[in-house]
């Protein structure tokens, strides 16, 4: 469950790469700071994305248009299929943060939630 102090719900696609045997999950993450994104199994087919977009410096004036949404955000993704732990990667590329993960064989059933150790990497642009 998504708690409270979520500020905003970033936008995802989800794609099954049936060639690869993979899903492939996209999150608009743009101006997230890296060491903030956590991915995690919270039940036995959703997965979690937590992290922050810190908050813009204080201007002096005042807004005409304010629609970038700041602070902590969460997305919790149904997977269409279940999915293996082991091997899964992530990177951050210009704002957005791609998770992949192979298609499991078997399905499978989780008893608690599971967080996916994971380095996300920035590529380089």
């Amino acid at each position: 469950m998504i708690r409270s102090r979520v500020c905003f719900e970033p936008n995802a696609d989800v794609f099954v790469d049936d060639a690869r045997g993979t899903i492939i999950v996209a999150v608009e993450a743009a101006g997230a700071d890296p060491e903030s994104l956590r991915v995690s199994i919270d039940d036995e087919r959703h997965l979690l994305i937590r992290g922050c977009r810190p908050r813009e410096r204080a201007r002096s004036g005042s807004y005409a248009q304010k629609e970038i949404a700041y602070g902590e955000f969460a997305k919790r993704i149904s997977l269409p299929l279940a999915v293996e732990y082991d091997g899964a990667n992530a990177t951050y590329a210009d704002g957005v943060l791609t998770i992949e993960l192979g298609l499991a064989q078997t399905p499978y059933r989780l008893t608690e939630p599971t967080e996916i150790r994971m380095i996300v990497r920035r590529v380089p642009v």
